[in-house]
Formats: C-alpha cells, structure tokens, sequence
C-alpha cells in the first residue's frame, strides 16, 4: 500500500484533471472504498495470527452466527458470502481437513451435506473474531468519538436499506 497516492491525493487530482468536476458524490465513492480497502487489510493481519483466510473466517463466523448447533447447508453458506459453490466446496474441504467444520449426509437429501462448526472450529472463530472486533474498536475510537461513530453507523445502515431495497429485493 505504501506505493499508492492517498484518497485525498487521488482527489486533489480529480479536481485538477478533470474537468466535470469533483463533487460529492465522488468522495463518497473515493473514500468508502479506500476505507473499505483498508480496513480489510487491517482485518488480514488480524486473521493471519489465526491462520484463517478471510474466506474461511467467513464461513466459520456465518456457522457461528447461525442458532446451536451452528448448522448449515452448503447453499445457506453460500448465499451468506461471496463465493462461487465450488469455490465453497474447495474451502469447506481445506476447513474440514483442519478439522474446523464436520461434514454429514443429510438424511433427506442424500446429495447434500450439511456443514457443522465443530468445537475446535467455533474456538477459533470467537477468539479470532474477538481480537478482530478488538483491533477495530481500537482503531476506530482514534480517530471517531462515539457520537460520530453512531452517526457514521446510522448513515451507512441507511445507505446500505436503500441499495439493498433496490438490487436485491427486485
């Protein structure tokens, strides 16, 4: 990352080159994916001391999330992320080998087996996801106080009701 210019670099040269014009919305856009950008690779570091990739950290904590006993289907997981189903297949056997997830023939459906988060696999996902909320509630109270957090939040929820009212629910 230290090779690229920062957003407001970026910016400053979008208002110089660029004829159109800089407004908001552009910022908006700018600076959303670099924060998103970043914070993801702050993320990284933090599941790498757990040796999870952050596909893997993925299906774990939507196993985690899901009621006891952290059961899903292939197909569940899936529409939970952003994954191909045979990528999933490919990273449901590298979890299962690490002895993170178990797999089991469904007695209905003989094709499909259900994913389930195992003991050593629900340990680390809670540890993992703890140091991960940990590092950004560290992170984040540097630079916003908890009012603007919470106006941050509420702006972004709404932003994010309104896309999805308008690509997913069509």
């Amino acid at each position: 990352m230290n090779n690229r210019i920062t957003a407001d670099e970026l910016m400053q040269r979008g208002r110089e080159h660029w004829d159109t014009g800089y407004e908001h919305v552009s910022e908006f856009a700018v600076y959303l994916s670099r924060v998103h950008e970043l914070s993801f690779m702050r993320s990284e570091k933090v599941m790498d001391t757990f040796g999870l990739s952050s596909t893997e950290f993925d299906v774990l904590a939507s196993l985690r999330c899901s009621a006891p006993p952290h059961i899903m289907t292939p197909t569940e997981l899936q529409r939970s992320m952003l994954i191909t189903s045979g990528g999933l297949t490919k990273l449901l056997y590298q979890l299962e080998e690490r002895d993170l997830i178990s797999r089991s023939v469904q007695e209905k459906d003989k094709r499909s087996k259900l994913v389930h988060l195992t003991a050593e696999g629900k340990g680390i996902i809670e540890k993992s996801m703890m140091a991960l909320l940990t590092d950004e509630d560290e992170w984040l109270k540097t630079v916003l106080n908890d009012k603007e957090l919470k106006q941050l939040i509420k702006l972004l929820r709404k932003l994010n009701t309104a896309l999805e009212d308008q690509l997913m629910k069509k």
